[in-house]
């Protein structure tokens, strides 16, 4: 490798490697920010903001909704007994009268069929309910759990002026059912089988022994699948009670699963396994057993494998875990009951949670994303440091070629760096070359003075010039010491030099241009 290509490739690759020195140092900066910031985990600041923001917006309505349903509940409750209390009084009855009469129970539901429908839809339910505490026959078989009254169902709750009925009765008298054209639900039947009802024993129970507004005694019950169908609800029942404060039965409206699916679907635009979930909240979890869901899939396959316990998750989400699943979500309390109501310690949870599994695989193709961009950036900067090297290169490699070619012509590259080493080398070596000429006429002189020495004086000059001293000479040549003296002044004289050193340095001048003159 010549000396112009050593030179093109040291700096070239020093300045390539600088180039990548710096690259490297902007993307090592980068990514500092994004670790200080948190944007290295970008993948869990999107999830975490998509979460809340999207469970924000449900709860905001689904709070509304049941606050609203509770309060029309109450209403339907004051409304009912009224009516019912009303009817019986104009036929000198009370409430007991309501035992083992099928016709009275039959005037009763049938007059207030129209009022149920009315709060039905007011409510925006997908069902409206009244049961009382009587049956049509005390001597059938388990007649004790089986209980008179009108459950009727909006099939479409959520679809506004339906050209097709909706409304199907699901429990009732068929006779009431037929003169007003409303279809029997496929799963119906003649009275309720309140057998561990949820929505009937605990708010009899509770309003039976506490003397209290029905503001303090409306229960929401947890999710289940109502006797003799196949649809998972909740339901808000309020008791039925005269002015007297006589308990006899209950009314209310249910959540049916697809009404709180259709109600509380959450965006799928990141997470296609995301889903909605209203739960009892018992012991810091959640019940999944009587909760309801809603989501582009179905979670209750994972979800059957026990309640969801809850603990701190990163950032402000939440993770939930049974023996078998994982989630990560956030979750609110709902405020389904007053303060002073009388199950306000039945707390209710509004979760958002996606599979964590998905969350990681999200968080994981997020950064590399930004692995990607950063590795698109580095060999984009590799590249350009490379070419930049390859045209930084070009002036020096230029004025290389002056300084060889015409060492003394003054070129210009238009780098001022690069002008001003031509600019000096040019002068030196103009300086250089009159040097060179003077010292070339110097040695001329010096080797012509040489021949004018008498042979006795070249035997001197030649021992002299082998670095002999006075002594030494005298001795060798077997002269005195004046003698010797006498032929060093005549030698200095005629050579027009004044000390032995610069003989000795002209002596080594002549070597080195390949003239021995030492006999």
């Amino acid at each position: 490798m010549n000396i112009k290509d050593k030179i093109k490739f040291t700096m070239r690759l020093r300045l390539f490697f600088f180039l990548i020195i710096l690259v490297l140092t902007m993307l090592l900066g980068v990514l500092i920010i994004f670790l200080v910031s948190g944007n290295i985990t970008a993948g869990l600041g999107r999830s975490e903001t998509f979460i809340r923001d999207e469970h924000a917006h449900i709860i905001k309505d689904a709070g509304k909704f049941y606050e609203n349903l509770a309060a029309e509940a109450v209403g339907f409750s004051r409304s009912l007994s009224l009516n019912i209390e009303s009817h019986l009084r104009e036929k000198n009855l009370n409430t007991l009268d309501l035992v083992n009469n099928p016709t009275l129970l039959e005037e009763i539901v049938s007059n207030e069929l129209n009022h149920v429908i009315l709060y039905l839809q007011k409510s925006k339910s997908s069902g409206a309910f009244f049961v009382l505490d009587a049956t049509v026959n005390e001597k059938l078989p388990n007649s004790e759990y089986s209980k008179a009254g009108l459950y009727l169902k909006n099939m479409e709750p959520n679809i506004v002026n339906s050209s097709s009925p909706t409304i199907y009765v699901l429990r009732g008298n068929a006779k009431i059912a037929y003169r007003n054209s409303l279809p029997l639900h496929p799963q119906w039947r003649m009275e309720f089988n309140v057998t561990d009802a949820p929505y009937y024993h605990p708010v009899i129970d509770k309003a039976r022994k506490e003397n209290n507004s029905l503001t303090c005694l409306y229960y929401w019950s947890p999710a289940f699948i109502f006797p003799e169908t196949n649809e998972k609800i909740i339901m808000c029942s309020v008791p039925l009670m005269d002015t007297e404060g006589n308990v006899f039965g209950v009314c209310g409206f249910d959540v049916s699963s697809m009404l709180f699916k259709l109600s509380n679907m959450p965006d799928n635009s990141m997470y296609n396994r995301i889903f909605c979930l209203i739960s009892p909240l018992v012991n810091n979890a959640l019940q999944t057993e009587g909760s309801l869901l809603s989501g582009g899939y179905s979670a209750r396959n994972l979800l059957s494998q026990g309640n969801l316990i809850i603990s701190s998750g990163k950032r402000s989400l939440y993770t939930y875990e049974n023996d078998e699943s994982s989630f990560i979500g956030y979750h609110e309390n709902l405020k389904m009951y007053p303060e002073n109501s009388l199950f306000a310690d039945n707390q209710w949870a509004l979760a958002l949670m996606v599979p964590r599994d998905d969350v990681n695989n999200y968080i994981v193709n997020t950064n590399m994303k930004i692995v990607f961009i950063c590795t698109i950036l580095m060999l984009l900067g590799i590249i350009v440091s490379f070419i930049l090297s390859k045209y930084y290169i070009i002036p020096i490699n230029k004025g290389i070629d002056i300084i060889k070619n015409n060492p003394r012509e003054k070129v210009k590259t238009n780098v001022l760096e690069i002008d001003e080493l031509i600019e000096f080398l040019s002068s030196k070596n103009t300086h250089s070359k009159k040097e060179t000429d003077h010292n070339s006429q110097i040695l001329n002189d010096f080797l012509k003075n040489i021949k004018t020495l008498s042979p006795a004086e070249r035997s001197v000059f030649n021992l002299y010039a082998q670095q002999y001293n006075a002594k030494e000479i005298a001795e060798t040549l077997c002269l005195s010491i004046n003698t010797i003296k006498t032929h060093t002044k005549h030698i200095y004289s005629k050579l027009n030099i004044t000390s032995k050193d610069e003989l000795v340095l002209y002596v080594e001048m002549l070597k080195e241009l390949g003239i021995d003159i030492v006999d």
